[in-house]
């Protein structure tokens, strides 16, 4: 069965900014009560919400009974979320004895995906290839058949799986994202559109989103920058130089509707004197501001 990508992302075509729509993910609020985050989150202003399922976050699939998913997806529900895309923090390019584990924990991830999802559109998990995985000139045909392995499994489930490029990995330009879906040509596998990981390398939106927005199933929003020691330091959607105001121009250029999650990065949140809720609130003021200075603009 083959999905269209708009049905895949649940988007539609827009022209305005009033269309468009911000997320956050629970990657940043791992010590924060999943029913305060929600709500919270919901009351700052945000549309969608990301769901981390991954060991040491109350919501990993090997914490959630049925009874619990079912609790979980009704508050979603009532808040009024559509249902959520689901990070994992799962290597995707595992080998040897530890592919089976990693194949076991995928599908547990594609199922709680589908168990938190009350209507029939297909669910978002997204992760980046995580550590162990081949060098991108000789292994990425390896990489391709390792992720129609796991587009496989995501079928089953109903789920769509997005993959992060991410800075300093094997899967790192907009080049490469690009070749690579081409390359795997499965309905199931897409991309998630992170702009952090190009902007770090001082990539121009533009090009980046030409390349990689119409094969995406999800973005994600951070800042960033190369310290002295040319070393990535992520920061929080306007903090750093990229240019909100531009990006979301261009997101409504390609007219390609997807929420734009914000992710905080390890960096961030494991500083001592993290504040989960500052980052939220400042993630939204940032984007908030940026979102309606281009409804000024246009």
């Amino acid at each position: 069965m083959r999905f269209s990508v708009q049905f895949l992302i649940g988007g539609t075509n827009v022209s305005t900014m009033n269309d468009i729509q911000l997320g956050y993910g629970t990657y940043g609020m791992r010590d924060v009560n999943i029913d305060n985050a929600l709500s919270g989150i919901k009351d700052i202003g945000y549309d969608t919400i990301e769901i981390t399922a991954a060991d040491g976050w109350p919501t990993s699939p090997d914490k959630l009974t049925k009874s619990d998913r079912g609790v979980l997806r009704n508050k979603i529900n009532h808040l009024g979320f559509p249902p959520p895309a689901v990070l994992t923090l799962l290597g995707l390019c595992q080998e040897g004895t530890l592919r089976g584990n990693l194949l076991s924990k995928f599908r547990d991830t594609c199922e709680l995906a589908r168990d938190l999802n009350w209507t029939d559109s297909t669910s978002i998990v997204t992760a980046t290839l995580g550590g162990g995985h081949p060098e991108w000139e000789s292994g990425r045909d390896r990489i391709v058949e390792m992720l129609i392995e796991l587009a496989e499994i995501a079928r089953e489930s109903h789920v769509v799986l997005a993959v992060e490029p991410h800075v300093g990995g094997a899967l790192d330009t907009p080049e490469k994202a690009n070749w690579l879906i081409k390359q795997t040509n499965h309905d199931t596998l897409r991309l998630n559109f992170d702009i952090s990981h190009f902007h770090v390398q001082g990539m121009d939106i533009a090009h980046c989103a030409k390349l990689c927005l119409p094969y995406a199933a999800h973005i994600h929003i951070k800042d960033g920058y190369y310290d002295e020691n040319e070393t990535p330091r992520f920061l929080l959607p306007g903090e750093g130089n990229l240019n909100l105001v531009e990006y979301l121009k261009v997101l409504a250029s390609h007219k390609v509707m997807l929420p734009i999650t914000v992710e905080v990065s390890g960096m961030i949140w494991k500083q001592p004197d993290y504040d989960p809720w500052e980052a939220v609130l400042k993630s939204y003021t940032a984007l908030d501001r940026a979102r309606k200075s281009t409804l000024n603009i246009t």
